[in-house]
């Protein structure tokens, strides 16, 4: 048995059809509405941890300071 347990790792962002990553303040906010905010938050809260990039830590700072 492994000295620490193995965790499973999930990604998730939002992707564009034709696979646009960036930007996504540009395109997807448009479209966001209870069903996706419901759908996001219990993503975000059935997770032990989260890995953010730069930019998106900066926005979580920004909102949740301490």
């Amino acid at each position: 048995m492994p000295a620490h347990p193995s965790r499973r790792l999930a990604a998730t962002f939002f992707v564009s059809l034709d696979g646009v990553v960036e930007s996504p303040e540009k395109w997807s906010f448009p479209f966001w509405n209870d069903e996706i905010q419901k759908f996001k938050l219990d993503e975000t809260f059935a997770t032990d941890a989260l890995l953010l990039g730069r930019v998106t830590y900066e926005g979580f700072a920004a909102a949740w300071p301490g």
